[in-house]
């Protein structure tokens, strides 16, 4: 009787290890899907994250049509940011992992440099013009290396 009581919980004991390592098989099968869901999630949350925090900057003293170009253009940069991901292969969850990450670093900066900087308004008034005069310099400068090489491309 003691024999047949051990024997069945042998068998118990032995169904329930097969049950747990095959519900452990299953979420290590399901773990990298999991994973790059929650990173296009992840990614998701920041870019909202940063224009929310874009319209909480700029809102007060910018107009409707002017925030809503800045707000697209934060999607359009983390939308290039995947691209770029997407160009590197195998290494797409990992691009749109930083992505995020940097994202919501950004976000977290802006917060923290107006809570604890006075000059932090001033910044932010003077960030979007210097950026554009500095792109504007760069593609300048670009364009003019370009035609000189061509010239030379064509006189040579």
């Amino acid at each position: 009787m003691i024999m047949q009581v051990v024997r069945a919980a042998i068998i118990a004991f032995r169904f329930l290890l097969e049950v747990a390592l095959g519900i452990l098989a299953a979420i290590l099968y399901a773990l990298p899907w999991a994973l790059r869901v929650a990173v296009v999630l992840g990614w998701l949350i920041a870019t909202f994250i940063l224009t929310t925090t874009l319209r909480a900057i700029y809102s007060p003293f910018t107009d409707t049509v002017p925030m809503l170009a800045l707000e697209y253009f934060a999607v359009l940069l983390a939308l290039a940011w995947a691209k770029t991901g997407l160009r590197k292969g195998n290494r797409f969850w990992g691009v749109l992992a930083a992505g995020a990450l940097t994202m919501w670093g950004l976000a977290r900066g802006m917060v923290w440099l107006l809570d604890y900087w006075q000059y932090a308004v001033l910044f932010f008034l003077v960030l979007p013009p210097a950026l554009l005069a500095v792109g504007m310099i760069f593609i300048s400068i670009r364009a003019r290396t370009r035609r000189m090489l061509m010239s030379e491309a064509t006189q040579s």
